[in-house]
């Protein structure tokens, strides 16, 4: 009766399956394509995220309390700083010393001498 029509040789199907694994190859080469040319972008937008992120820490005002892990980037901002007083160079420190110094025998000297007047004053009552 019926005798099965053989609709397509082997060579045929392997064309159809090859045409076919090109359209998914071909695709996936067009994804990629995309991807690569989106990728300068991306990159760009993600270097442009790092910069605005790292000015933003940099212009954070830390509290003594922090962690002091916690490094501040002092290269987006030299003002950061100016609110805490300089420590003094080793001269400036040496010199104030001797100020000191100087001060301090100059009173021990006025005390003596007061103190001598003092005595030199109830001795002729």
């Amino acid at each position: 009766m019926g005798q099965k029509r053989f609709t397509g040789s082997p060579i045929t199907a392997k064309k159809d399956e090859l045409a076919k694994q090109e359209e998914t190859l071909r695709r996936k080469m067009e994804e990629l394509q995309r991807e690569i040319d989106e990728a300068p972008k991306l990159a760009q937008a993600e270097r442009e995220r790092m910069h605005e992120e790292r000015i933003l820490r940099a212009h954070t005002k830390r509290s003594a309390f922090d962690s002091a892990d916690i490094l501040q980037d002092a290269r987006h901002s030299e003002d950061l700083f100016d609110a805490r007083p300089r420590r003094p160079r080793r001269a400036q420190r040496r010199q104030a010393r001797i100020r000191l110094l100087v001060s301090g025998l100059a009173v021990l000297i006025l005390a003596a001498l007061v103190v001598l007047l003092a005595i030199h004053m109830f001795t002729r009552l």
